[in-house]
């Protein structure tokens, strides 16, 4: 099992403003932890440039379903990782279901599991984050 996350969080505000939030790289610091920039285009195959603890990274968008789907894939050594973000609308806004998938190579293979925790425990609040975010502009000034 590669499966690192795999949890969903409800968003009052429709689809289309939690993928416009989901999709505004400048608001990735607010939701993305570690994060403090992120840039590029948002097309398949489209490379996206971050800095997370300093450190400049880069993600592929993987997949792009435009309003619906975003997988985002990034290598890093061994592991590979890829976010799939999948936005369902609801009754009462948008269900936004975040899936993490870890591929862990080579030696330190061994520690896949501690390696798949260890991005739950940072990444797992990455939906309520951006709820908190989503919510925040969402609501009515008063």
């Amino acid at each position: 099992m590669t499966t690192a996350i795999d949890t969903t969080t409800s968003i009052a505000a429709p689809p289309d403003a939690v993928w416009a939030a989901l999709t505004d790289w400048s608001l990735a610091p607010q939701w993305m932890p570690g994060v403090s920039a992120m840039a590029g285009p948002l097309a398949r195959g489209a490379t996206v440039t971050f800095t997370v603890r300093g450190k400049e990274r880069t993600a592929l968008v993987d997949d792009l379903d435009a309003s619906h789907r975003l997988a985002l894939l990034s290598r890093s050594g061994p592991v590979t990782a890829v976010y799939t973000y999948t936005l369902a609308p609801t009754a009462a806004g948008t269900d936004l279901r975040l899936v993490a998938d870890v591929v862990v190579r080579g030696p330190l293979q061994l520690l896949a599991g501690v390696v798949r925790r260890s991005i739950a425990t940072e990444d797992g609040v990455q939906p309520e984050r951006l709820r908190a975010v989503v919510e925040a502009v969402s609501r009515p000034a008063g």
